[in-house]
C-alpha cells in the first residue's frame, strides 16, 4: 500500500496547473478524420476542407511563413497515411519553442498510453523538484560506539534505490569504513529497506513483461546489497560478529560512510536506453522527498489528460496527451540550466546513439533530433525536440501511435515527421 502511497504523492505532485511557467493555455488547433479517410487542412477553426492546388496557390507559396509550409507539408504527408491512420489512432502536437507557435495538432487531448515515453514526465519532473545535482545515497549507519577499532553493536545498510550500484561502489563503502578506524563489528549487519514500501512489482504492470524488482537494496540491478557488504567487509579485514538480518535504523543513529551518485547519472540509461529500473528508482525519490518538493512545485502537466502510475511506462494505467508533453517540453525549456540542458545530455540522438542510433540516419533529422522513443504492444511513441535547420527555431514534438499492428508503421511514420520538422 506505501507503494500507492508514493504513486498518489507523484501524481498530485506533477499535475499541479503550470500557471507559472507556461502561461495560460492555448485552445487546441484538433484535425478530424474525414469520411473518405483524408484530413482537413489546418485553419482557425481547425475543420475547413483540404484545398486544392492551383498554379496560383503554387506560386502563392513563396510568400509562406517557415511554419505555414511545414504545415501544408505534414498535411501532405497525412494524405498518404490512410492505410496507417484508418487503421489506428494518432496524437500529434507539434509548437514552435522559439516563437510560441502552435505549429500542428491533430488530436493533441486524446488521452493515450505513452509507453516509454513517459520516462520523459519523470524526468523533467526530478530534474524540476529535485535538481541536477541530487544524489541517491546509500549509506552505513550506526547507534554504536566505536572504541579502539571496534564497533560495540550493529550496522545498518540503508538502501536508496540506487539502480547503478556496482560491486565496485559496495567495496569502497567498505574501504572507507576500514579508513575510519573500524576494525571489528560486535554486533549484526541489518538490511535497512525503508526507502520505500514492500511491493516489488509497480501497479499495472503485466506478469509477464520483463519487470524489474523494486528494491531499496539494488546491486548491479537486483537484490543483495547486504551479502555483497558482508562479503566486502571481509575481504578488507572488518570482522562481524553476527549475521545479516532485516532492520530499520533508528532516526538517532549516524552516517559513517555513504556512496552518492548523482541524478544525471541515473538519467543516462534511463533516457539513452529506456531502461525502467532507473526510471523507477527516479520516481520513487520524488515520493520520497515530497514534503521538501511540494512548495516549489509549477504546473508541468495538464491534469485533466494526465494519469501516472509508475515513472517507466510499464504500467497499463498510464496515459497522457500530446498536448501535455508539449507544454511539459516547454516548461523544461524555459528552465536550460536545471532542466533543458540535463534533459538533452540524457535523451537518445537520432542516428547516434540509445534507442534512437538506427534511426533518421542521412537526414535532416539524423544528430539534430533528440527524443525518448516508447514502444509496447500496440503503442509507438515520439516526444522531444529538434531544431528547424532553415530558421534554426527549436521545435517541441509528441507523436504518439496507438493501436499500430506493426511497430515498424509507427516508428517510420514519426520518422517522416521529424525530417519534415529538421529540414
Amino acid at each position: 500500500m506505501m507503494r500507492k502511497f508514493f504513486t498518489a504523492i507523484f501524481i498530485a505532485v506533477v499535475t499541479v496547473a503550470l500557471v507559472t511557467g507556461c502561461g495560460s493555455s492555448r485552445k487546441a488547433v484538433r484535425r478530424q478524420q474525414m469520411p473518405d479517410g483524408r484530413m482537413a487542412a489546418l485553419g482557425m477553426t481547425g475543420t475547413a476542407a483540404t484545398p486544392k492546388v492551383t498554379a496560383q496557390s503554387k506560386a502563392s507559396k513563396k510568400a509562406l511563413t517557415p511554419s505555414e509550409r511545414l504545415t501544408m507539408r505534414i498535411d501532405s504527408l497525412l494524405q498518404t497515411q490512410d492505410s496507417l491512420l484508418t487503421v489506428s489512432q494518432l496524437g500529434l502536437q507539434i509548437v514552435n519553442l522559439t516563437t510560441g507557435e502552435i505549429i500542428y495538432s491533430y488530436d493533441a487531448r486524446q488521452r493515450m498510453r505513452p509507453a516509454s515515453t513517459e520516462k520523459v514526465v519523470t524526468a523533467i519532473a526530478a530534474l524540476d523538484q529535485l535538481g541536477p545535482h541530487y544524489q541517491f545515497q546509500t549509506q552505513l549507519l550506526t547507534t554504536a560506539p566505536l572504541r579502539d577499532g571496534v564497533l560495540q553493536g550493529d550496522l545498518y545498510i540503508k538502501g536508496g534505490m540506487d539502480p547503478l550500484l556496482s560491486a565496485a561502489d559496495v567495496r569502497v563503502l567498505a574501504q572507507r569504513l576500514k579508513a575510519a578506524g573500524v576494525r571489528r563489528i560486535t554486533g549484526r549487519l541489518l538490511a535497512d529497506a525503508s526507502f520505500k514500501d514492500e511491493d516489488e512489482f509497480g501497479w499495472g504492470w503485466c506478469w509477464d513483461d520483463d519487470n524489474p524488482t523494486l528494491t531499496p537494496l539494488l546491486l548491479g540491478g537486483k537484490p543483495g546489497l547486504a551479502a555483497q557488504l558482508q562479503a566486502a567487509l571481509r575481504n578488507v579485514g572488518i570482522t562481524l560478529a553476527k549475521g545479516i538480518t532485516k532492520g530499520k535504523a533508528p532516526a538517532t543513529a549516524r552516517c559513517l560512510t555513504a556512496f552518492r551518485r548523482p541524478l544525471t547519472e541515473v538519467l543516462q540509461p534511463m533516457m539513452k536506453e529506456s531502461d525502467n529500473l532507473c526510471a523507477e528508482s527516479v520516481f520513487y525519490q520524488l515520493g520520497r522527498t515530497r514534503k521538501l518538493i511540494a512548495p516549489r512545485i509549477h504546473q508541468i502537466l495538464n491534469a485533466e489528460g494526465s494519469s501516472i502510475a509508475d515513472g517507466s511506462g510499464l504500467s497499463l494505467y498510464n496515459y497522457q496527451t500530446p498536448e501535455a508533453f508539449t507544454q511539459l517540453l516547454t516548461y523544461a525549456a524555459q528552465r536550460p540550466d536545471s532542466i533543458f540542458n540535463p534533459l538533452l545530455e540524457a535523451l537518445p540522438i537520432a542516428a547516434v546513439d540509445g534507442t534512437l542510433k538506427k534511426r533518421m540516419a542521412g537526414t535532416a533529422a539524423a544528430a539534430n533530433v533528440r527524443a525518448k522513443t516508447g514502444s509496447v504492444t500496440a503503442v509507438s511513441t515520439l516526444v522531444g525536440y529538434t531544431t528547424q535547420r532553415s530558421t534554426n527555431q527549436l521545435i517541441a514534438f509528441a507523436i504518439m501511435n496507438l493501436g499500430v499492428s506493426r511497430m515498424a508503421d509507427g516508428r517510420n511514420f514519426q520518422d517522416k515527421v521529424c525530417v519534415l520538422l529538421s529540414e
